[in-house]
């Protein structure tokens, strides 16, 4: 396999991190997965907008390298040279400080590294969910992207895994929906659009990005907020997203949703347009 770090391609078995690292020791890093689909980075400028805002927020000096017609050059050779050729492409891209210090760093340059993989195919709609009871979300000036702050994830993917469940569906601390585990949520009720504020904790999504703008598209009024259990169950269709796109869920708990509503449709084909 290659990857590229710090923008020159090496073979995997190059690639080594120190003890030293930042991200390894401190949580002092950052991730972005981007999905490459049909010859191009699907939202790359959105993308490279909330990897510059981490990196300010982060006190990291910006990447000269990170634009846009760099990156898409990048990635379509790590594409060849690793000879991919599924329709769809996942990529990652890990950022953290240079190492030097222990909690007060000794540097504000970053590094960087890119890797591509096939996209494993996700299944059109989420059968089972429920909601995670365990470590709530909580919003920080550093809960709009994602990295420093994974565990609750991790330990909510493991009691989901226990659960045999498809998804769950994370409160903030005053249980407010947030989110799922890697996805952001929506739901409809009247043909209204309602999603969680980022107040709550949540991601904020490159894919929820682009559903608001489509709602303003097609003039569905959007509402975003603190919504309790109770506001979800008296929705008539419930729906994900992430980069790879929408995905109603079909249950949660006892309760069945509509899983083939036309505005899930129509903000799917507009959002990927």
């Amino acid at each position: 396999m290659f990857v590229s770090y710090n923008f020159g391609i090496i073979t995997e078995q190059d690639f080594g991190l120190s003890y030293a690292n930042r991200g390894f020791q401190y949580n002092d890093g950052f991730f972005e997965t981007l999905i490459f689909h049909e010859g191009k980075i699907r939202f790359l400028d959105d993308h490279l907008d909330r990897i510059k805002r981490a990196m300010q927020i982060l006190s990291l000096t910006p990447l000269p390298h990170l634009t846009a017609s760099f990156l898409q050059t990048q990635v379509l050779e790590l594409i060849r040279q690793n000879n991919i050729s599924s329709e769809t492409i996942r990529i990652k891209i890990n950022i953290w400080r240079k190492p030097g210090g222990l909690f007060t760093p000794e540097s504000e340059e970053a590094e960087i590294l890119i890797t591509v993989a096939p996209q494993q195919p996700f299944p059109a709609v989420i059968g089972q969910a429920d909601f995670y009871n365990g470590l709530p979300n909580r919003f920080t000036p550093f809960s709009f992207f994602k990295g420093p702050y994974a565990l609750h994830y991790v330990q909510a993917s493991i009691a989901k895994k226990k659960a045999g469940l498809d998804e769950l569906i994370l409160l903030d601390e005053q249980e407010n929906i947030s989110e799922c585990l890697v996805s952001n949520i929506f739901w409809i009720k009247n043909n209204q659009v309602f999603t969680p504020s980022l107040e709550t904790g949540c991601i904020a999504g490159i894919m929820r990005l682009n559903i608001l703008r489509a709602c303003q598209m097609l003039k569905v009024e959007v509402w975003e907020g603190n919504y309790s259990r109770s506001d979800l169950s008296e929705a008539e269709a419930v729906f994900t997203s992430n980069v790879t796109g929408l995905r109603p869920i079909w249950a949660i708990g006892q309760q069945i949703f509509a899983n083939n509503h036309p505005l899930i449709s129509q903000l799917q084909k507009l959002a990927l347009a």
